[in-house]
């Protein structure tokens, strides 16, 4: 039995072809079906078994996959959204994040590797590729030095160490299961943790936490 079921919209034959290729492969994946634009993909999700997790290309016709993301997170928040992508486009990684996107890989991805993402999307963790993260953080960097003088502080939002802790374990990809191992906490009470920091970030979201708690220097 399928441990997750994924939708793959991606408009380019080959490689939808070669990514249902790889997914046929893992034996804790079922696809359900492959569409050709980010409209195809919305409709999908609104009008037939909605998919666990969406693998979504960002440059297609009709409607793109960050217009889709954002679109689909507002019909099923719980879908996890893996963002395809080549290198060259890396600027609209942060937009991805910005509404909703779970992960953030390269198209030529090997089938073993998603899997492993698979699950950490799935247990609300973010995943990014090694040669989109370094663009990311120097982006990040640049925002931080632009906005030196309105940094806020850990303390002006009320944040703990210990959310301090496990708000710098999910940026650095950590699943709950992972975080609970390294501070030797329960799962329950790393759930209970980012909770609270959603609620005290007034985020939507893990992703928009660590991406927040980043850009205004509550982690280092």
């Amino acid at each position: 039995m399928a441990k997750y079921n994924v939708l793959i919209a991606e408009d380019h034959p080959l490689t939808r072809q070669t990514l249902e290729y790889q997914i046929k492969k893992l034996k804790n994946v079922g696809l359900l079906s492959t569409v050709e634009n980010g409209k195809d993909a919305v409709n999908f999700v609104n009008t037939q078994q909605p998919p666990d997790i969406i693998l979504m290309d960002i440059d297609m016709p009709v409607m793109d996959g960050i217009e889709a993301t954002q679109e689909i997170k507002k019909l099923k928040k719980n879908i996890k959204i893996i963002m395809l992508t080549s290198y060259t486009e890396r600027e609209k990684v942060l937009d991805s994040f910005n509404y909703g996107a779970n992960a953030y890989c390269v198209k030529n991805i090997k089938s073993e590797e998603l899997s492993g993402i698979f699950d950490i999307v799935a247990d609300g963790g973010i995943w990014v590729d090694k040669q989109i993260a370094g663009y990311i953080f120097d982006v990040l960097k640049k925002m931080e030095e632009a906005q030196k003088q309105q940094k806020l502080k850990a303390e002006d939002f009320n944040i703990s160490d210990r959310e301090k802790e496990v708000l710098k374990l999910v940026s650095d990809g950590l699943s709950n299961d992972e975080i609970a191992e390294k501070l030797f906490i329960s799962r329950n009470t790393v759930k209970n943790h980012m909770a609270s920091i959603i609620e005290k970030l007034s985020v939507k979201d893990r992703t928009q936490a660590a991406i927040f708690a980043i850009k205004n220097k509550i982690i280092e």
